[in-house]
C-alpha cells in the first residue's frame, strides 16, 4: 500500500526553452531579473530570449554538440539563468559548482559529471584550470564570467564572445518519452556512500517542478522575489533559472547572501516572496539589525533545504506583517528541489512540511522495507513521480540501491502523516548526511581525505550540535593515529589544516577532531555511528550541566 497522489495536473511535455518563451502571458519587455545593487542593470524576457539565442550560436560554433556538459562556477549574477538556459538550449547539459570549491572536489565534480567546457569567474581561475588540466580540457575551452567588468587574464576569452556569432534557435520537441528522457543538468547530490554523486535532471523533471509547485494553486499577488541563496544549489535551481521567465516573476539577485543587504534589498524593491535556509531564519530571528529594515512587502517566507525548529519557525513568523505566510517545504535534489509544501493560502505553526505535490504517490517503509500503512508511524519515505530523477549520472550501482522494484525512490528520511491533519512530518533521516548552513556534507566524502592522512589509519565523521550555535550541524571527525612515533604530534590543529586545504569551508570541522584507541563497529565492520553520537550528546550534556 502506499499514498495515492491525490490530485493530478497536467505536465507540459515541450523542451524546456520553449516551454518558457513561447506563451508568456506578461510584458516581455518588462525586467524579470534585477541586480540588487543596480537596479538599472536588468534582463527582459524578450532580452534573455535574444541572449539565449545568442548563446546558442555561441556555444555551437565553439564546438559545442548534442549531449556536452558545460560547467559554472560562479557566485550569483543576474545572467547566469542566461547560461543557464542557453547550455540547454544549445543541446548541452548544465553543471553548477560551488565557487567555494577547491581543486580537489572541481576534479572530482568536472569528472563526475563528464564535462568538456568551462565558464568560471577569473577570481576562481586558478583552481578551475588546476581541474582543467587533470580533466584534460584545455584553456581553449575555458570562458571568463567576466560580469563584474574584471580585467581578463591573458590569453582568455570572455563568455560575451559566445554572444558575436549571430543566433540559432534551440533545439525544439514537444513529446513525453523525449522531454522525459533529455538531460538538462547534471546537479550534484552528496548522498551517503563515497564522494558525490551527479543527479540527472530531465527537462520534464524541471517542468513539472514549476507547475506542480507555481501553477497548481497560484498567489492572488504579483511575484517580487528576491534569490540570495546560491544559485548552483539544487534549493535555488528551479526558482531563480525556470521559474521567473516562464511566469513573469521578478526576481531580484543578490550576488551572495549579507543579512543586513538582503534586509535592504526585501525593504528597497518591496519583495513580497522569501526563500530562505534554516541559518538566514536564525540570523533574521537573533541579529539587532533585523528590526531596522521593513518587511512589510513580504507576503510569503518558505524555509526549506533544512528542518527548521517549531519554535524558530513562531520567532520568524513574528518578524513578519499581518497575514503573511510562514511555512516549511521540504526535498532534494533527486526530488527536482520540492515534493511537499503548502500550498496557498494554507498555513501552518505546526513545523509540518506540508502535502506532497499532485501527481506524486508516497509510501513509508519500515528497516525491512515492508510497507507501513497507518498513519501516525515513522519510517523512511519513498516517492514516485515527474520530479523525481531519472538517476544519477553513470552511477548504475547508486541507481539500483536508491529505487526499488516499483520505482520509488529511497529518499532516506523517516516520516509520519499525521492521521488527523493528514499533513506529512520530517522527524530524522536515515541518510548520515550533515547539514551545514542548509548545504549537505557527507561524511564519507570527509572520511576518505582523512584517511589520505599518513598519519590517520582510521575515521568516523559525524554531525554534532554544539551550544549556543542553534540547530546546525557541525563536522566532528574521531581518528585513529596510525602506531608509529611520526605520529605522535599530530594534533586538532594539523588535522584541521589537512583538511581545509582539499575542502570547502563549510566542511571544516568545526564540530572538532577527537582521537580515540579505536572507532566502534559491528560485527560486519559497519562504523556505529550511533554510539559516537550518544558519547557527543553525552559530552554536550555534560558541558551544559557545569554552566
Amino acid at each position: 500500500m502506499y499514498f495515492a497522489a491525490e490530485n493530478q495536473h497536467l505536465i507540459p511535455t515541450k523542451d524546456l526553452l520553449s516551454w518558457t518563451f513561447d506563451d508568456v502571458k506578461y510584458d516581455p519587455n518588462e525586467p524579470i531579473y534585477i541586480d540588487a545593487k543596480n537596479a538599472s542593470n536588468s534582463i527582459s524576457s524578450n532580452q534573455a530570449r535574444v541572449l539565449i539565442r545568442k548563446l546558442v550560436a555561441g556555444l555551437r560554433a565553439a564546438g559545442l554538440k548534442k549531449g556536452d556538459c558545460v560547467c559554472l562556477a560562479s557566485f550569483n549574477d543576474i545572467h547566469y539563468p542566461i547560461l543557464f538556459l542557453g547550455i540547454i538550449a544549445a543541446g548541452g547539459i548544465f553543471a553548477g559548482t560551488n565557487p567555494s570549491y577547491t581543486q580537489f572536489e572541481l576534479i572530482h565534480h568536472i569528472k563526475t559529471a563528464k564535462a568538456q567546457f568551462l565558464i568560471t569567474e577569473p577570481e576562481m581561475l586558478k583552481p578551475v584550470l588546476t581541474a582543467a588540466k587533470e580533466c584534460s580540457i584545455p584553456e581553449s575551452k575555458v570562458w571568463i564570467f567576466d560580469v563584474l567588468g574584471q580585467t581578463l587574464p591573458d590569453g582568455f576569452k570572455s563568455w560575451r564572445d559566445l554572444l558575436n556569432h549571430g543566433e540559432e534557435d534551440w533545439v525544439r520537441f514537444n513529446d513525453e518519452k523525449t522531454c522525459k528522457e533529455t538531460t538538462a543538468a547534471r546537479l550534484f547530490s552528496s548522498g551517503t556512500t563515497g564522494l558525490p554523486k551527479a543527479a540527472m535532471l530531465s527537462h520534464h523533471n524541471f517542468i513539472s517542478q514549476h507547475t506542480l509547485v507555481h501553477e497548481y494553486e497560484p498567489k492572488d499577488w504579483e511575484t517580487r522575489r528576491i534569490l540570495s541563496l546560491p544559485m548552483f544549489h539544487a534549493a535555488c535551481v528551479p526558482v531563480a533559472h525556470t521559474t521567473p521567465l516562464r511566469s513573469g516573476h521578478v526576481s531580484v539577485v543578490c550576488r551572495r547572501f549579507e543579512l543586513e543587504h538582503f534586509l535592504a534589498t526585501i525593504e528597497k524593491f518591496k519583495i513580497r516572496e522569501v526563500g530562505i535556509v534554516p541559518p538566514i531564519a536564525v540570523a533574521m530571528i537573533m541579529s539587532d539589525i533585523t528590526p531596522n529594515y521593513s518587511l512589510e512587502s513580504v507576503r510569503q517566507v518558505t524555509v526549506g533545504a533544512a528542518p527548521l525548529g517549531k519554535d524558530s519557525q513562531m520567532r520568524l513568523r513574528q518578524l513578519l506583517p499581518p497575514g503573511a505566510f510562514c511555512t516549511q517545504v521540504w526535498g532534494m535534489t533527486e526530488l527536482s528541489c520540492i515534493a511537499s509544501m503548502f500550498h496557498y493560502p494554507e498555513d501552518d505553526e505546526t513545523g509540518s512540511v506540508g502535502h506532497m505535490l499532485p501527481n506524486l504517490d508516497a509510501k513509508i517503509v519500515d528497516d525491512n522495507d515492508k510497507d507501513i500503512t497507518d498513519f501516525d508511524v515513522r519510517g523512511e519515505l519513498c516517492i514516485r513521480g515527474p520530479v523525481v530523477i531519472k538517476g544519477y549520472f553513470d552511477n548504475p550501482k547508486a541507481n539500483a540501491e536508491s529505487f526499488d522494484s516499483e520505482g520509488f525512490f529511497k529518499t532516506g528520511d523517516i516520516v509520519y502523516r499525521d492521521s488527523k491533519s493528514k499533513k506529512w512530518y520530517v522527524v530524522d533521516r536515515k541518510k548520515e548526511l550533515i547539514k551545514v548552513r542548509a548545504f549537505q556534507v557527507a561524511p564519507p566524502e570527509l572520511e576518505t581525505v582523512l584517511l589520505s592522512h599518513p598519519h590517520i589509519i582510521d575515521v568516523a565523521v559525524i554531525g554534532v550540535k554544539l551550544k549556543g550555535k542553534g540547530d546546525d550541524e557541525h563536522p566532528r571527525a574521531y581518528c585513529v593515529k596510525r602506531p608509529v612515533k611520526e605520529s605522535e604530534g599530530l594534533d586538532e590543529v594539523a588535522v584541521k589544516k589537512y583538511c581545509g586545504e582539499r575542502l570547502a569551508k563549510y566542511k571544516e570541522l568545526t564540530g572538532g577532531v577527537r582521537f580515540v584507541q579505536s572507532i566502534p563497529k559491528n560485527a560486519s565492520g559497519k562504523i556505529l555511528k550511533r554510539v559516537l553520537r550518544e558519547e557527543a550528546k553525552a559530552e554536550l550534556d555534560q558541558g551544559r550541566a557545569k554552566l
